[in-house]
């Protein structure tokens, strides 16, 4: 096989299994989103993100498995399988998010979020933790009156690009470890 076939084979892998895996992640992001008040859904989302390092494994050994007949895998083409499967998650992730928020969301995450920030319980773990004054000085020098303003003045083009680079920056450094465990 040479090496074009490979790297076209290996994307090919890694964009179904990217599909597949990135529809998990929004699983796990709209739980997380509409759990953002604890319960039940926010538990849900908070497993998601827990196994999806031990799924990204999983779907790197099954790539192995499935390729392995024709010759074995070497571990720079399973960084590339496990980079390009953490790759297309981010993405769909990403514009799932910007979809989200851009059309649905409609500023209940925020109304919720300050919710929960506002309750005795959190204002007193903020207050004795210290995070109340690092939020107030953040707010303060942004030039906003309040927390809340601050995060509905966040597009929801920032928001995906964030979810983007943050996905790709893990996705790059698990993909090191995912590949010795596909391998």
């Amino acid at each position: 096989m040479t090496n074009n076939e490979t790297l076209r084979q290996t994307n090919a892998f890694a964009m179904l299994d990217g599909l597949k895996f990135g529809l998990y992640w929004c699983f796990g992001f709209f739980c997380a989103v509409k759990g953002i008040g604890g319960g039940t859904l926010s538990t849900l989302g908070m497993m998601v993100i827990i196994s999806a390092p031990f799924m990204g494994c999983y779907l790197a050994h099954r790539f192995e498995a499935q390729v392995r007949p024709d010759g074995s895998v070497s571990y720079g083409k399973a960084y590339l399988y496990s980079a390009l499967l953490y790759f297309y998650a981010a993405t769909i992730l990403a514009l799932v998010a910007y979809v989200y928020f851009r059309w649905f969301d409609g500023g209940s995450f925020v109304d919720s979020f300050m919710a929960v920030q506002n309750t005795p319980e959190m204002q007193e773990a903020m207050r004795v933790s210290g995070m109340q004054q690092y939020f107030d000085t953040i707010v303060a020098q942004s030039g906003f009156d309040n927390l809340g303003e601050m995060l509905r003045s966040i597009t929801p083009a920032e928001i995906a690009a964030s979810l983007f680079n943050m996905n790709i920056f893990l996705g790059l450094l698990l993909s090191l470890i995912t590949a010795l465990v596909g391998k």
